[in-house]
């Protein structure tokens, strides 16, 4: 992705830097067309299920993608580590 100031990346951006046509992106997450437009304009946000869906398709953080969508992510910690045991492969 092109180096942008974080205030500035939309959606639409972020979409077509995964190189994603709205209708590929709607196909591929089982939504109308409709609905990804809605996104783009910021006159809906997905709920939370698609939100992690878009993220996974668009290859994001889900912080970035809500900071995209105009939330304000101040505060939140990023993610953290694994907590799963690691394993040993001995």
């Amino acid at each position: 992705m092109e180096a942008k100031d974080q205030e500035t990346i939309t959606l639409k951006n972020l979409r077509e830097s995964a190189n994603l046509t709205q209708p590929e992106l709607s196909r591929r997450m089982g939504v109308g067309i409709r609905i990804i437009g809605d996104w783009e304009r910021g006159e809906s946000i997905p709920r939370f299920d698609r939100a992690i869906a878009l993220a996974r398709e668009l290859g994001v953080p889900l912080k970035t993608l809500a900071r995209c969508m105009g939330l304000d992510v101040t505060k939140i910690p990023d993610d953290l580590p694994s907590l799963a045991p690691e394993r040993s492969d001995n």
